[in-house]
């Protein structure tokens, strides 16, 4: 395909999107924000767009809403259409949808109204509630591109599990969101729709893969999203953005009838999760979930229900505390958060141990071997297809001009097995820590930063993150907000000096606070396999304590 012709399908992708929003719901001139304009969070109160109802029910939680629907206070097409057009206006201001499911979801929404108005309660837990997906999950009759040009105009025959199962508990489908093609990239940005930009400062990502979502839901124009993470794909894009989140271990939610990329890579798996605006909301979405038993659909799905007797928590806990990983060390924003939260937690009565996670630094090494075993033959595939270009940064890594060279079969197994004593060492090392908590318990989890820095500027790369042993070691995860950039604390200190050359580069990488002027920021709680609803509880007990301090 001539590079004229891939540029059309855009083109033509990206009028379509355009064309699925209402007229009423289009920005004027008059009021539309100038470039110079950055920050444009506030833009839904400050416009008059909408209206004081629409702000109520859009700010609102997830679990709210639904239990306002269920009281009847609500119905399912006013939520519906409130969350529409903010979800319309976020996408002129910001460009995080991909596909724009409003007409389907509208008769969805008056369904459910229906029955509600017969039977007089609703149909699941997540009745009437919109629920946004990351363009990797499948809505039959639309595209799932990946952000590839050769995946567009072929429309999903069916729906993902996940989408069936949630549909079943009363959700409504009506978006989804944009993403790097490749999904490996931690910026959300591809040749089909363009750059997904951050609300607060447009000037900055939201992460990536799951970039869309992030900013969306930080817009308030969904309540909870779905996205997936193989390296940090919903742990970063949600501590970017103020949100919480939810990598769970692999089998936890469903992953079936999902595209992606690296199929028939098992040996790092990539894994489906929630992100939203509140601890409850994690729940709601895993509960409801779970209620569904997606094992009967998937046979890759652990029957596992969810577990209410697990989000009790012992009075006293102990957490490790992981300030870097012995090679690179938090840039100003996120040290600050981290000590914010060990005050808090200090002050609440639990514990807190330095756990510093060297082992990071052989995660890394083995998950980036792992994903660049094919010597990027999938991404050249699929780019050569449409001849489009990579996006530098995948270039650089994996495109015909980084002259990568496949791993063998032999060497492949011998990655995998560096994973496996890996596994053993983590487990051994957090063992031991029961000698060192006070609680006659090895660490309730490790408290640490998904990556050094906060929310970057646009085409910035990473120079290092520590978003590899969750995945890797396949270990349940959680994001919780913290702070946000300020731009008097979070300056280097003159007598500042690094710890490595790469914590010298990941340092004069963040450069000063300005340059991430109104970045929100969170941070990262690891715990064992399958740990999800112990994750949830101590998600909410760390931000119940941050609230006191």
């Amino acid at each position: 395909m001539p590079e004229a012709d891939w540029k059309e399908v855009a083109v033509a992708k990206q009028a379509e999107r355009a064309s699925k929003i209402p007229k009423e719901w289009l920005i004027q001139p008059e009021l539309m924000p100038s470039e110079e304009t950055l920050d444009v969070q506030d833009f839904p109160h400050t416009s008059g767009l909408l209206t004081p109802e629409e702000l109520e029910i859009t700010e609102s939680t997830a679990s709210t809403v639904v239990a306002k629907i269920a009281s009847g206070e609500w119905t399912s097409v006013q939520v519906l259409l409130a969350t529409c057009k903010r979800a319309a206006i976020a996408q002129q201001l910001i460009n995080c949808l991909t596909e724009i499911y409003f007409d389907k979801a509208l008769s969805r929404a008056k369904e459910l109204d229906e029955y509600f108005k017969k039977e007089g309660k609703v149909i699941g837990p997540l009745h009437g509630l919109p629920i946004s997906f990351k363009d990797q999950f499948n809505l039959k009759g639309v595209d799932t591109s990946v952000g590839y040009i050769a995946w567009c105009n072929k429309p999903a025959s069916e729906d993902s599990t996940i989408v069936h199962l949630l549909v079943k508990a009363g959700a409504v489908p009506f978006v989804k969101t944009n993403i790097p093609a490749t999904l490996m990239m931690g910026e959300s940005v591809n040749n089909v729709f363009g750059r997904t930009r951050n609300p607060r400062n447009r000037d900055l990502t939201t992460g990536g893969s799951s970039g869309g979502e992030s900013a969306l839901i930080s817009f308030r124009g969904s309540f909870i999203g779905v996205g997936t993470d193989i390296g940090g794909s919903i742990r970063h894009p949600c501590s970017f953005t103020g949100l919480y989140g939810l990598r769970p271990s692999h089998g936890r939610v469903s992953y079936q009838k999902v595209a992606n990329t690296f199929l028939g890579q098992e040996a790092v798996r990539s894994c489906a999760g929630p992100m939203c605006r509140s601890v409850d909301d994690i729940k709601l979405f895993m509960k409801s979930l779970a209620a569904q038993k997606p094992w009967l659909y998937d046979p890759q799905s652990v029957p596992l229900p969810w577990r209410e007797e697990l989000e009790v928590l012992p009075e006293k806990l102990c957490f490790g505390f992981g300030m870097g990983d012995g090679r690179v060390m938090p840039t100003p924003p996120l040290k600050r958060a981290m000590e914010m939260t060990k005050a808090a937690l200090l002050a609440a009565g639990h514990g807190v141990i330095e756990f510093i996670p060297t082992e990071h630094i052989e995660a890394a090494d083995i998950i980036y071997k792992m994903w660049s075993a094919d010597g990027g033959e999938e991404f050249q595939r699929d780019t050569d297809a449409s001849r489009e270009p990579l996006h530098p940064q995948l270039e650089s890594w994996l495109g015909h001009s980084a002259n990568v060279k496949p791993m063998t079969v032999f060497e492949t197994w011998q990655n995998q097995q560096r994973r496996a004593t890996l596994q053993t060492k983590w487990l051994e090392r957090w063992q031991a820590t029961k000698e060192l908590t006070g609680t006659g318990r090895p660490i309730d989890g490790l408290i640490m930063p998904s990556t050094p820095f906060p929310a970057i500027r646009h085409d910035g790369g990473y120079p290092h993150h520590w978003g590899a042993l969750s995945p890797l070691l396949d270990l349940t995860t959680g994001v919780f907000p913290v702070t946000k950039v300020d731009l008097e604390k979070d300056v280097v200190p003159a007598d500042w000096k690094p710890i490595s050359e790469l914590d010298e580069k990941v340092t004069k990488y963040y450069g000063n606070p300005k340059n991430h002027e109104n970045a929100l920021v969170g941070l990262a709680v690891i715990a064992r396999r399958l740990e999800e609803e112990k994750v949830a509880a101590m998600m909410g007990e760390i931000t119940k304590c941050l609230q006191a301090s």
